[in-house]
């Protein structure tokens, strides 16, 4: 097999980079920056908002994963323009190249269950119900992931596309900013911590799942289609914090909770069904944070 991996610098392209060595798959790579801990056979050095992919090179490869993107973590301040352009203009762009190019393998995407937006609903919502929801979404992120789902659920190819809709992804790798990076730094170092209510209900999968899920959808031979990856853990951010107080064996402060305000908090409760792609492929997520936190 032979993977082509848009994105270079990422949680997501890293853990896909690791998994293509982990099990000998042919690696090449697109991006602004060299991969220090990855082996690949290419990397070819391309700013997505400048440069033209070389598509006739990339249509050898099996599958082609698109893992770039930007908006994710606010605390980067990234333009409204590039969210736009990285988020929907890029892959749509390159979803009508690989058309035009003949084209026979696979094209990945991945959206998020932000798109689902602000509710307080107790639900799990399926492929259909994230595509189609109508509720305010806080920020440009949420509303370009929205647009792309949205074209890919429409767009037919001699190609396959598979459309991810992730959960909260996390891993070691991820930035310090993110909740379980945070709590974790902070118990090591006796640092202070201040949270929101803590009631916002969220689903988690452990990134290393994902690249797994891909394979398993290969050999499976998954159909075209939009696909929602379920958490294997639902749970309120006061619950995750509370769990890893406990892991450290420290005491969990009554004020910790209800101080800082977040641009997420009108999404109380963010949660998807993933039985369409169960059904296929058999396979859930497995691992949990209390299996992976000691690797932060």
């Amino acid at each position: 097999m032979k993977i082509s991996l848009i994105g270079s610098n990422g949680l997501l392209s890293d853990s896909i980079g690791r998994y293509c060595n982990n099990n000998n798959i042919d690696l090449d790579i697109y991006g602004l920056h060299e991969p220090f801990n990855i082996d690949y056979s290419n990397f070819y050095f391309t700013d997505l908002v400048k440069d033209d992919l070389e598509y006739n090179r990339m249509k050898q490869s099996n599958i082609i994963i698109y893992a770039a993107g930007a908006g994710i973590q606010s605390n980067l301040k990234e333009s409204t323009d590039l969210v736009y352009l990285l988020n929907v203009s890029l892959p749509v762009k390159i979803c009508n190249h690989l058309k035009q190019a003949d084209y026979s393998g696979i094209f990945i995407t991945f959206g998020s269950y932000f798109e689902i937006g602000e509710t307080t609903e107790n639900k799990y919502y399926t492929e259909t119900e994230v595509i189609c929801s109508l509720n305010n979404v806080p920020n440009d992120y949420s509303i370009s992931k929205r647009m792309l789902s949205r074209y890919l659920s429409s767009f037919k190819a001699q190609f396959k596309t598979w459309h991810f809709i992730l959960p909260t992804i996390y891993g070691e790798k991820e930035s310090p900013h993110r909740l379980i990076p945070y709590t974790i730094n902070a118990l090591k170092n006796d640092n202070n911590l201040q949270f929101t209510s803590g009631e916002q209900i969220r689903q988690y999968v452990y990134i290393d799942e994902i690249a797994h899920i891909i394979n398993i959808a290969y050999e499976k031979d998954l159909p075209s289609g939009i696909y929602n990856i379920e958490g294997n853990e639902t749970l309120t951010v006061k619950e995750v914090v509370s769990m890893l107080f406990e892991a450290y064996k420290k005491t969990l402060p009554g004020s910790l909770f209800g101080k800082e305000e977040r641009i997420d908090t009108g999404m109380r409760n963010l949660q998807l069904n993933g039985k369409k792609l169960h059904d296929v492929l058999d396979y859930k997520p497995t691992l949990k944070i209390l299996d992976v936190y000691e690797r932060y």
